[in-house]
């Protein structure tokens, strides 16, 4: 058994989850107790871009061969988005800000589920709280988290605890003025296929007897991108809810420069069902809000809505 105490998000984690390893591993060694920050999988495009652009170092593997004395999770409290190697027992401590998730699942972890904007904002809180100096790896990835997961603020996740601490992180740090905007462009630009970029933010939510699939796509000029790439799109999503055997499939398309969602559904029966939970108006498989809404947002409000027989 390794004695090393494991931080780890989900597999492939995005910008948040990344940023979360990395700065509490560095807080509990700090405090003297030997931690080692793992990603599982790659992290999302935006997080490999803020790792490369300060070289930033973060162990990576693709699958975990060993059990740690203790594994920590970080913007992760859903037990199927875990890989098969770490066991619900394992879990000592879970830290994340998700309305719905599955803690109860862990027995024997220490949980704290806060409804911030970013997971980041926790854990940058504990270096405040505890008067532990941050270094500048973890104050300017914790802070590219508070500011990716909010939409740069705009979001409706936004508290005030994410504009204080994105603050305090700031002066930490010396960033450029287009930093921002750096990162939502290049999270905008992607060189893969466009079924792999569904993919790697996706996620299945068993929501009553109905299991639900919701794919999310975060750029600059969303409406456009949707409607232009429509045809595809769809594709993609009949393609996926076959292999995963779902129930409801949707595109919930964020624009970054806050204009917004787009959504995109595959099928009438998805549309019927987006249509009542989300109060819009599909036209050609393509609806519009003017209010900014993730993912983590869209599923307790399905959950509201849906009865066991829809």
């Amino acid at each position: 058994m390794n004695n090393q105490i494991l931080i780890t998000s989900y597999k492939n984690p995005d910008l948040d989850g990344t940023a979360c390893a990395f700065a509490y591993a560095e807080l509990l060694n700090k405090q003297n107790r030997d931690a080692i920050a793992v990603i599982l999988g790659n992290p999302h495009r935006e997080a490999q871009f803020v790792l490369d652009k300060y070289s930033i170092d973060i162990n990576k593997i693709e699958s975990l061969n060993e059990v740690y004395k203790d594994t920590i999770l970080v913007d992760a409290s859903d037990f199927e988005a875990l890989p098969n190697s770490i066991k619900p027992k394992q879990i000592s401590e879970i830290i994340d800000h998700r309305k719905l998730n599955d803690s109860e699942n862990f027995p024997n972890a220490k949980v704290q589920i806060e409804l911030v904007g970013a997971c980041a904002t926790l854990i940058a809180e504990k270096f405040l709280q505890n008067n532990i100096p941050i270094s500048k790896h973890s104050a300017v990835l914790l802070y590219s988290a508070i500011v990716s997961n909010t939409i740069n603020f705009q979001g409706n996740v936004t508290t005030a605890r994410d504009k204080d601490m994105a603050s305090w992180l700031s002066k930490q740090i010396e960033l450029p003025s287009d930093f921002i905007h750096e990162i939502f462009v290049y999270k905008s630009n992607f060189t893969q296929p466009l079924k792999q970029v569904l993919i790697e933010d996706f996620k299945a939510f068993q929501i009553h007897n109905k299991k639900v699939g919701i794919a999310q796509l975060e750029i600059i000029n969303a409406n456009d991108y949707a409607n232009n790439n429509l045809s595809e799109i769809k594709n993609i999503l009949s393609e996926i809810k076959q292999q995963k055997s779902l129930d409801y499939i949707f595109l919930n398309c964020i624009d970054l420069e806050g204009n917004g969602n787009t959504f995109v559904s595959q099928s009438e029966i998805d549309t019927k069902l987006l249509e009542k939970v989300l109060k819009v108006k599909f036209d050609n498989s393509i609806a519009n809000s003017d209010r900014i809404m993730m993912r983590k947002e869209i599923v307790p409000l399905m959950k509201e809505v849906m009865v066991p027989d829809d």
